[in-house]
């Protein structure tokens, strides 16, 4: 198995791995929550997709968590913290809430036709977490292959 990786978490050098349409749904790897410090934490998942026979793709989605719980009543009588305004510059609570960025982290080629999912998860998340992608923490997905 060949792995590539990009050279730093949000480069998009691998999107077009994913041009390539056709091969299977997207299978949820990990997701859960991580974080660095108090103002670097947030929700990521890991999901895998086969796009030609022996090609496997990483994709991460992430979202920002600073706004979990907030309402249109904590907006209007101006009860958000800093990160809150920050989270939300330009955009209504509804569309930050839902903002979410999705990039390709890693792809696996020549991967054997027997070879197991679970296996194959592994290796690109193994793969993804050496260049710095975040590392999930707390995880809120037993369903998740990892």
């Amino acid at each position: 198995m060949k792995i590539t990786t990009v050279k730093d978490f949000y480069d998009d050098e691998l999107e077009s791995f994913c041009e390539v349409q056709g091969r299977g749904e997207w299978t949820l790897v990990v997701s859960g929550y991580w974080g660095q410090d108090m103002y670097h934490s947030g929700h990521v998942a890991y999901y895998m997709r086969e796009t030609v026979p022996g090609t496997w793709v990483l994709q991460a989605v992430q979202r920002n968590t600073e706004l979990d719980g907030v309402s249109e009543e904590d907006v209007e009588e101006g009860r958000l913290n800093d990160d809150q305004i920050q989270a939300m510059w330009g955009m209504t609570l509804e569309e930050a809430q839902y903002q979410i960025y999705e990039h390709i982290v890693a792809v696996v080629q020549e991967v054997p036709v027997r070879a197991s999912r679970r296996k194959i998860a592994k290796a690109l998340y193994s793969a993804a977490l050496v260049i710095g992608a975040y590392a999930v923490e707390e995880s809120d997905d037993k369903e998740s292959l990892l």
